[in-house]
């Protein structure tokens, strides 16, 4: 037997899964079972009858009532009267239907007080139940004391089991069905059947749903290690491989020094990653279903995949920088942060051309349009210019860096220009309002991401590209938590509050270049183009109110009476 607990991963996972399978067999089958027959049902009722109507056989009655076993000790009355007429109708409505619940009060008072509650008048006694029939009025009705009340529901279940029997006129058949209803529905830990329902169908879906999660965790967990040993072994087998290309980056300029600081990181996460596979060891049996091992299972899967990448980064950073076999793919991805912000600057010469256009003020974007032409055209010479030998990596990312500023900039000088144009009342307000938003940083704060495509037009085909991969830093970056990295490059010590674009977007410290002794960290500018058209559009509000009229409902009983219980037609 320990052999065996051994072989399914040790006494602590079987028990653990052994827990986990009682759960679901509580939640599947204990408790459904629980709320649709407790156990219990051995009380004999103490039957009272009261055939004033004359048409039953009391002791043929007596007899089966006491053979309905119940969950608690009760007083079961039986009533029956044949001097109840139907509802009060005037002009087509109903305006009495309490007859029969006013007439089973009036007996009890007249006939058995000790059926209304010596602790409170307005309700019936504790542990009696009343089922009552009328043979004229063709009425059933039963009645609670407090402590066993049913929900309105259960009381209508109560009164149909009866009323076919009543319809061909068998009233102590009816009366059995009533009473033996009634036994089903008292004592239960949830009375009301509606709510049994709903709660026994949870309990089982929730077994159900858990024990998919516990396969579900086993399955995931064997998927993760096997991608994550998968994604390990091509990291290692190109081990040699990075160190050579990370060898051949340039480390005497900003963009070559934070790729090396990556690639240092690189191999500290990998030395850590071999330990966590070590520790993690083969997992056996049990131990794949303990929700322990899928999030030990999918760290490994996360660290080797940030390490697959990491990989991938740096061979593509040396092949850039290096201009070697492939640079013309690095290069087309490293543009499309830059062609985002450019598409973003176009979006807004088209906002700012639709709002003044609406606004009707005299406001010319063409400028603009022309330069957005004129940087697109530019990344296109950069690339011959590279291929040429004209440029070098670095003057190239410089450039970028430098663009970025310069589109950021030239987007907020035209976003304060729009609306410093419209000298309306309005006009001065939004513009307000847009240099407070933009002192806030409302524009470009720590979250704003680039969406990683780009389009020349709204029409044109998106163009994607890997954010992870880019030379230049934004904060998708893989390698950014490298030691030191984010937060001198971000967070540097001088780096200005509110840069060319809204918060914690720095400038590089030599410059609009970019070349300092750490890279230029971008964030994106279409935050700073949603930022502009919500100031500029229309907002419109409108509340309406409603009024629902609601119907009334009339008390069980004629009076003041408040105790539990209902009749109705059979």
């Amino acid at each position: 037997m320990s052999n065996l607990i051994v072989r399914w991963g040790g006494l602590r996972a079987v028990v653990a899964l052994a827990v986990k399978f009682l759960i679901v067999v509580a939640l599947g089958l204990v408790i459904p079972l629980y709320l649709a027959a407790p156990f219990g049902a051995t009380h004999t009722p103490a039957v009272e009858i009261h055939d004033e109507a004359e048409i039953i056989d009391d002791d043929a009655l007596r007899s089966a009532l006491e053979g309905v076993g119940f969950r608690r000790d009760i007083r079961l009355a039986i009533l029956t009267m044949d001097d109840v007429e139907t509802e009060t109708v005037l002009n087509n409505t109903v305006v009495n239907n309490t007859a029969f619940n006013d007439a089973v009060l009036a007996y009890a008072l007249e006939h058995e007080p000790s059926w209304i509650s010596t602790a409170d008048p307005d309700y019936w006694a504790d542990g009696l139940v009343i089922l009552a029939v009328s043979q004229r009025g063709r009425w059933v009705g039963c009645y609670f004391g407090e402590d066993v009340k049913v929900g309105k529901y259960t009381e209508g279940k109560i009164q149909d089991a009866a009323k076919d029997s009543f319809r061909t006129s068998q009233w102590g058949a009816g009366l059995e069905a009533m009473a033996q209803r009634t036994a089903e529905s008292l004592g239960k830990p949830i009375t009301s059947a509606r709510v049994a329902v709903l709660v026994t169908c949870l309990s089982i879906a929730a077994a159900i749903a858990l024990l998919g999660l516990i396969f579900l965790f086993r399955h995931v967990a064997r998927d993760c290690l096997q991608q994550a040993r998968r994604r390990f072994a091509e990291v290692t087998a190109d081990y040699d491989a990075t160190q050579i290309r990370a060898g051949s980056v340039p480390a005497d300029n900003a963009y070559g020094a934070q790729v090396l600081a990556r690639f240092a990181w690189f191999e500290e996460r990998y030395a850590q990653l071999v330990r966590l596979f070590r520790e993690f060891g083969e997992p056996r049996g049990a131990q794949w279903f303990a929700l322990g091992c899928l999030g030990d299972a999918a760290e490994l899967d996360d660290r080797a995949e940030e390490l697959d990448r990491l990989d991938d980064f740096i061979a593509a950073a040396s092949t850039f920088l290096t201009l070697g076999p492939g640079w013309e793919e690095v290069w087309e991805n490293e543009q499309g942060p830059v062609r985002e912000d450019i598409g973003s600057y176009a979006a807004l010469c088209a906002s700012v051309a639709f709002s003044t256009l609406q606004a009707k003020v005299s406001f010319d974007v063409a400028p603009d349009r022309d330069l957005v032409r004129e940087r697109r055209d530019r990344l296109a010479a950069m690339t011959r210019e590279l291929a040429s030998g004209a440029l070098t990596p670095t003057a190239a990312l410089d450039e970028l860096d430098a663009m970025v500023v310069d589109v950021h900039q030239r987007c907020d000088d035209l976003a304060r220009r729009a609306l410093a144009a419209d000298t309306s009342s309005t006009g001065r307000k939004r513009l307000a309002r847009y240099e407070k938003d933009y002192a806030q940083g409302k524009y470009a704060g720590e979250g704003a991401d680039y969406q990683g495509w780009w389009s020349t037009s709204a029409r044109s085909e998106r163009h994607h590209y890997d954010l992870a991969a880019t030379i230049r830093i934004n904060s998708k970056s893989v390698g950014l938590d490298a030691p030191g990295l984010y937060d001198a490059v971000v967070r540097r010590p001088g780096a200005h509050d509110v840069g060319a674009y809204g918060a914690n977007w720095p400038y590089s410290e030599s410059g609009a270049s970019g070349v300092g002794a750490v890279p230029l960290f971008s964030r994106p500018v279409d935050g700073l183009v949603t930022g502009y058209s919500n100031i500029v559009s229309p907002s419109s509000g409108s509340s309406s109110g409603s009024s629902s009229g609601g119907s009334g409902s009339s008390s069980g009983f004629g009076g003041s009476f408040s105790g539990s219980g209902s009749s109705s037609h059979f």
